[in-house]
């Protein structure tokens, strides 16, 4: 579970920075919620250091690293969720249920890796348990 958890949690990471440096940088620098964005991207840098981090010896020191990153970009993303879904009851954006479901399973991934980052650091024996021996 260990390698599988790494490879997401840097996919999700190289995804964060990319998109909050793109909301920062190009789109949103002066939106009233710019500071959402701050948190995508500091959360991603955090979670993107965590994961590389897991690989090495200072692992049991930094352990804490992903759960704070996935709890950022988590924030980040449950919010823009309820405010995707206002507007959408309110009409204001025109997608199917199909189109909004797909847009919103990135949010359905971080979630999980929040989970798996929180069983990582708490209750790691859960996600490996030790094998068992017939001797």
């Amino acid at each position: 579970m260990k390698i599988p958890a790494g490879f997401l949690y840097l996919a999700v990471s190289t995804y964060g920075i990319y998109w909050g440096h793109h909301m920062i940088t190009k789109r949103h620098a002066t939106s009233p919620v710019w500071y959402w964005y701050m948190d995508l991207l500091l959360g991603a840098i955090l979670l993107g250091i965590g994961a590389i981090l897991r690989w090495t010896r200072w692992q049991a020191r930094t352990s804490w690293l992903p759960v704070l990153g996935c709890g950022m970009i988590a924030v980040y993303y449950v919010g823009a969720t309820v405010v995707t879904l206002r507007r959408y009851v309110a009409g204001t954006i025109p997608a199917s249920g199909p189109q909004l479901g797909i847009a919103l399973l990135p949010v359905l991934l971080v979630l999980v890796l929040l989970t798996v980052a929180l069983f990582e650091k708490f209750r790691p024996e859960l996600l490996n348990p030790p094998s068992q021996s017939f001797d």
